[in-house]
């Protein structure tokens, strides 16, 4: 309690506990917790925009997931494409008879380019003369290939061929293997074979 004196002269006794606020006292006056979110109300345009984003990464990824599928086919068809060439251009180039040099010779011309296809142009009439003198004859048993590297443009294949061959010096003729490293291009929708060379 305290005592009050008034104008008047009068002395009147108050209450401190009432005279004083209490600064503990607790805030009746409602405020918002900082931690409470107002809840989020989901409309129809927001589950569409959430859908068509979705939709969309989908579809992106597809796409490139595609394109990359498409092109590994490619070039594992383009692959395939050039160990064949490598080994028909292989079996051409073993296979010779004296008494059809011209065929012979022309069919390896048909599957050259580059640089092979200059130099066997350039000895083909050496190489017809040595193959007359001696009646050489040159088939193929069997062969295999393989491929080393490769893209859609350009390949390298190795083809290993058993060919039988006869001539005037060995009659009743023998078997050969030859082993070949082919440097393959493609020219137009064909592969050519623009460089070869024997490989032990």
């Amino acid at each position: 309690m305290s005592t009050i004196t008034t104008d008047a002269g009068r002395t009147v006794k108050a209450d401190e506990g009432e005279s004083r606020p209490d600064p503990h006292a607790a805030d009746t006056d409602p405020q918002p917790t900082p931690g409470r979110a107002r809840a989020l109300r989901i409309t129809p345009t927001m589950v569409w925009v959430v859908v068509a984003i979705a939709l969309v990464a989908s579809l992106a990824l597809g796409a490139t997931r595609g394109r990359d599928w498409y092109a590994a086919r490619q070039t594992q068809a383009a692959n395939a494409a050039a160990v064949a060439a490598a080994k028909q251009l292989a079996i051409n180039f073993v296979t010779v008879d004296y008494t059809k040099v011209d065929a012979d010779i022309a069919r390896v011309k048909a599957g050259a380019t580059g640089e092979f296809l200059k130099s066997y142009s350039t000895s083909s009439a050496d190489l017809t003369k040595v193959l007359v003198a001696n009646q050489t004859v040159s088939t193929v048993q069997r062969t295999e290939a393989a491929l080393v590297s490769g893209d859609q443009d350009s390949a390298v294949a190795l083809v290993g061929v058993v060919a039988p061959t006869k001539n005037t010096a060995v009659p009743n003729g023998e078997t050969k293997t030859y082993r070949m490293r082919l440097d393959l291009r493609m020219v137009g929708d064909t592969w050519k074979v623009e460089n070869l060379e024997f490989v032990g």
